[in-house]
This record gives structure tokens, sequence and C-alpha cells, in this order.
């Protein structure tokens, strides 16, 4: 059987000029995800392994890489580029099915120095991330000073990358853990859990739809306590 060759590329004048610009930031992470994400970790505290998921979707070509500039950028600049791929992402085949749960975006933030990344790219998140939520959506936040740690290892590091980047992905019912942690403000917190109990909210999601309710529930009596 005979398979078509894909078309090749168009490419301008501006995409060489941001080719030779970014290629090195993308091979960089590339490797990153390859090295560490997709392969076991003794310190993480269980088997498989960093990101669970990224070695099915790396097979099936489901991640895409992008870089965001954001030198000389207001807060609010980027968080409008930013923002922009949650649409991106939707229309990002494929669009349904359970072959979905497997594409990703990392967006790439290679102006953002170490010392400033806790600042900048935590920051960025928090404001993005319950938009993003509330899209159904997830929203990683990734850079070489992180301290967050594991679920299975607090002393572990699985969020600390080479390169400062933010990942987007559908959200799943494991994702409770990272919607109610203990040290984001109750605020958020409970309205991250009401779009998590309305993404799941259904005969397919009802299980995962209950855990939330739980914790809202949990949150809401610790509150009157």
């Amino acid at each position: 059987m005979t398979t078509a060759n894909p078309m090749p590329p168009l490419y301008r004048d501006r995409d060489i000029e941001l080719l030779g610009v970014d290629l090195p930031v993308l091979r960089q992470v590339d490797r990153w995800c390859h090295e560490f994400l997709m392969r076991p970790n003794p310190e993480l505290g269980r088997g498989g392994s960093v990101c669970p998921y990224l070695p099915k979707a790396m097979g099936l070509q489901r991640i895409a890489l992008t870089v965001v500039h954001t030198a000389g950028r207001t807060d609010e600049d980027v968080d409008a580029v930013i923002a922009r791929f949650r649409q991106v992402f939707l229309e990002m085949e494929p669009v349904s099915g359970p072959e979905s749960l497997e594409k990703a975006i990392l967006v790439i933030l290679p102006d953002v120095s170490e010392q400033d990344a806790p600042a900048m790219v935590d920051e960025t998140h928090r404001r993005l991330k319950a938009d993003f939520v509330a899209a159904g959506l997830m929203i990683g936040k990734f850079h070489p000073a992180s301290d967050q740690g594991g679920l299975h290892n607090p002393d572990f590091r699985p969020l600390r990358s080479p390169v400062p980047l933010l990942a987007i992905r559908y959200m799943v019912g494991s994702d409770l853990p990272f919607l109610n942690r203990p040290d984001d403000p109750v605020s958020d917190r409970v309205q991250y859990l009401t779009s998590y109990e309305q993404r799941f909210d259904g005969a397919d999601g009802g299980r995962w739809a209950e855990h939330g309710r739980a914790a809202l529930t949990e949150i809401r009596d610790g509150e009157r306590g």
C-alpha cells in the first residue's frame, strides 16, 4: 500500500527568521520532554513516567510546541496572547473523542529568566487558570525554579523545566488534586471545583463529579466551622 507524502510546509522570510531564533529552545524543550517527562524517576514516588500521558501523546504526534516572546510586553499583553491558545487548543485536531484527551500545547516563554520565573510564570498562571478550567482545560506552569512538590513525593520537583513554559491540555478526572490544593485561596478552589463538577456531571463522569461535590462540601463545611 502506498502512503501519500504530506505536503511540504511553506516558509516565508519572516518564518525563517523566527525559526532561526526559536529552534534552539524548541529542541531544548523537546529533549526535556523525552529525557525527563517521558521517563520513570526513582524520586517520583510511583511507577511509570513522570508524565504518564505524555509518551502516548508524543507517539500520536498530539503535542504542539509554540514560542511566545514576552520581552517588552505588559502583563495584560502576555495574558491576552496566551488566552488565545484556549481556542487554538479547542480547534486543534482531534476536536472530540478519546484521542482529543491526548493532545496538548506547550507555550514556551524563553524571555523569562530563571530569577523572574517564580513571579512572572506563577502569576500569569494564577491570572489565567480559572478561565482555562471553566473551559474544561488545565493550564500547568513549569520553570527552572518551581518549588511545587509531587503528589506522591512532596520532595520531588516534577514541574522544573529548563525553560519557563505553560502547558495546556484537556481536564481529566484525576486532575482533582491539582484543583484543590490547600495553598490556593479558598475562593479559587471553589471556582475550580465548581468547573470540575460541571465538566464531569453526567453518566460518563458521574463518579468524578461526585468527588468534586464532596471536595466542595468539605471546603464549605470548613469555612462554616
